[in-house]
């Protein structure tokens, strides 16, 4: 009875895994036909190589299931530096009509990505044992709530603001947003727990996943620009205030040193 319940399960996995694999291909080839992968090129960038990659992940369960972990675990750094590219274009196309705040959201973006890679290895450096798959882990968990973070503080942006974010962007935002939930939820849990909570989540997630994939299927099944604003927004006004106020602050900060510098 248990080694029929546990093929069952299997057979269920591989069925959601061939399920998740379908709906991946499906946004691709509907952005392909109708000819508008050029406005996303980096979330259908992602989206191929999640493809391709469980494709071959597919193959290695199957053919060489001693293999699976280890090519797992070394292709997740890749799919997470891939995701990290998809919140920048997130941005980037968000942000398009707002120079200034697009220049500053870029450099945050590229402080916070510096900030949180050097820690992790900071960190890594520090520890007198290196264990790979919990290091693994905590990396990929670092580096999730840094994207996870950045897409709720553009949503958050945008909601002040009351600006529009598309019907596509806004399927991309939330769909992404929902996978780096649940991926920050199964890190952190596996992290303390250990393989015994992966047992029991094994089961969840993978239905968290296709839900993240008929989003996007639903969202990107045609091409929708961001609507154009029925007022101006204050965003790109409120950006050049502050950096005005802070330029002040700082040739106010200069005069005082220099002052304090004269005999």
């Amino acid at each position: 009875m248990i080694h029929a319940l546990s093929r069952g399960l299997k057979v269920a996995s591989t069925v959601i895994w061939l399920m998740a694999i379908v709906l991946e291909a499906v946004p691709l080839a509907r952005a392909a036909e109708a000819k508008f992968i050029r406005h996303y090129k980096l979330f259908y960038s992602y989206l191929g190589f999640i493809l391709l990659r469980d494709l071959w992940l597919l193959g290695v369960y199957f053919r060489w299931p001693k293999f699976y972990t280890y090519a797992y675990w070394s292709s997740e750094p890749v799919g997470v530096l891939v995701g990290c590219g998809l919140v920048w274009e997130v941005y980037k196309v968000a942000l398009a009509r707002y120079p200034g705040t697009a220049r500053m959201a870029r450099n945050a973006l590229a402080f916070l990505f510096i900030f949180t890679t050097t820690r992790i290895f900071v960190k890594a450096w520090n520890r007198p044992t290196w264990i790979p798959h919990r290091t693994g882990y905590e990396i990929e968990r670092d580096l999730r709530i840094v994207q996870l973070a950045l897409l709720a503080g553009l949503v958050v942006l945008f909601v002040c603001y009351a600006i529009r974010l598309g019907r596509n962007l806004k399927g991309i935002i939330y769909g992404y947003g929902l996978f780096l939930v649940t991926s920050v939820v199964n890190l952190t849990l596996r992290y303390d727990l250990g393989d015994s909570f992966q047992r029991s989540w094994a089961y969840i997630q993978p239905f968290c996943y296709l839900l993240v994939l008929l989003v996007w299927s639903v969202a990107l099944w045609s091409y929708a620009p961001i609507p154009e604003p029925t007022s101006e927004p204050r965003l790109e006004a409120d950006y050049e205030s502050l950096v005005a106020a802070a330029k002040r602050k700082m040739y106010s900060a200069r005069s005082h040193v220099l002052k304090a510098m004269r005999p």
